[in-house]
């Protein structure tokens, strides 16, 4: 018989004791895990919602509603007994001193309609600006719609010659679109709920669009979006004049930011001007501290579970003084005693590893979006895996080291008591 058989023989004994040490492991090993996936995830989220802007600064109307949200920034909701954002401040942006520090000024104006029994989010933009400032926006290769259906009118047939001519460049280069009025350009998401390709024709509110093309998905909020001309949108959804949020492209090495955020201040009083820059930076350091505390945390509930491995294996060990004496009666070397404790530990230090990996990604999935708001992807990792089973199979090396060197000493007249 092996020391291998030896040890997992007894694990086989001793239920109770073994599952005991495994409890505290894998609760030690799946806290870990969480608060590691639910910060990576977090850290994930807030890069992909940063590099949703090429845009610095945003500007919205200074309330208190929240209907969009734009990378983490909350947009309010249209209310008609505030002030709200037009494009006479988009006049009044050009006004400021450090005009020159702005290269790109994107109005947008966002709203719900209807399509049939569907409702939709609608972005009017200024196409040319909108995709400076978003510049991984792409089109569809896609068919440009030529069998689309005929007879319509001589004015649709125009707007879908305009498609053919061009949605090859505009494929090429976004911002070189040219939106008609009644055309649209549609995002992934959108798409497929609808069903709708190049050429193809919607009703909103009862208003016919002809489809431009189709965004490329982008896993970003223009992938549930309408995109069509500011100008047509405010007459769809009757707001004229109106928009949403300006965002701007911005500089920094042609002045200083607070310089330009005073003076943007100061052009729009009733507006909130927000600085993703300074956002990614609040955002950077209320991570760090999150990740120190998590971390914090999790250490405190690792040596609690070695210290409850340690003692466990330990008490293990005073009941088996009459087995580790015979052992030694017989031969055994202190080294194969102490072998015989240590793949007892590797053992069920291994088990924990594996069980603390999965519960800790379950645990991280169900409780990260309850506890930042959002969701959260928390996938399975492979180099996660490996760490979590190197760091199980070290504390339970560790919880069995004293253990073994007090089995290993145990002298075989020891036993002669039991006999």
């Amino acid at each position: 018989m092996q020391l291998y058989h030896i040890a997992l023989n007894n694990l086989r004994r001793r239920k109770a004791r073994m599952l005991l040490v495994l409890l505290g492991l894998t609760i030690g090993i799946t806290t870990v895990v969480a608060v590691y996936g639910i910060l990576e995830a977090m850290k994930a989220e807030m890069t992909r919602q940063a590099s949703e802007f090429a845009a610095n600064v945003v500007v919205t109307a200074d309330t208190g509603e929240l209907t969009f949200s734009y990378g983490g920034i909350t947009l309010p909701e249209v209310m008609y007994d505030v002030e709200q954002l037009t494009l006479d401040d988009m006049a009044a942006i050009d006004t400021v001193p450090s005009r020159e520090m702005v290269r790109v000024v994107a109005p947008k104006l966002l709203g719900v309609t209807s399509v049939g029994d569907m409702e939709v989010i609608v972005s009017g933009v200024r196409p040319q600006e909108e995709f400076r400032v978003k510049p991984w926006l792409r089109l569809q290769d896609a068919a440009t719609g030529a069998e689309a259906a005929e007879g319509d009118g001589a004015e649709k047939e125009k707007e879908m010659e305009l498609d053919v001519h061009y949605l090859d460049l505009a494929r090429q280069d976004p911002t070189q679109i040219v939106l008609a009025d009644r055309q649209v350009l549609v995002g992934a998401s959108v798409a497929a709920t609808l069903g709708v390709k190049p050429g193809d024709r919607l009703e909103l509110s009862e208003q016919t669009f002809v489809v431009f093309g189709l965004l490329k998905e982008n896993v970003s909020l223009e992938d549930e979006q309408i995109i069509m001309n500011l100008a047509a949108s405010q007459e769809l959804l009757g707001r004229p004049q109106e928009v949403t949020v300006i965002e701007m492209a911005v500089d920094y090495t042609l002045g200083a930011e607070e310089a330009l955020l005073t003076e943007l201040a100061q052009a729009l009083p009733h507006a909130q001007i927000t600085s993703l820059r300074q956002e990614t930076l609040r955002r950077d350091e209320l991570l760090t501290r999150l990740t120190r505390f998590g971390m914090s945390v999790s250490v405190l509930i690792l040596f609690v579970g070695t210290l409850v491995a340690a003692l466990t294996i330990s008490g293990a060990v005073r009941e088996r003084t009459r087995e580790i004496g015979i052992f030694r009666a017989l031969g055994f070397r202190q080294s194969h005693v102490a072998k015989i404790i240590l793949l007892e530990a590797l053992l069920i230090s291994f088990a924990g590893g594996i069980l603390g990996y999965a519960a800790g990604v379950l645990a991280a999935r169900s409780a990260g979006p309850l506890l930042t708001a959002q969701p959260l992807v928390v996938p399975w990792r492979l180099d996660l895996f490996a760490a979590a089973l190197l760091l199980s199979v070290g504390i339970g090396l560790l919880a069995g080291i004293f253990p073994a060197r007090q089995a290993a000493k145990l002298d075989p007249a020891e036993a002669l008591r039991f006999i």
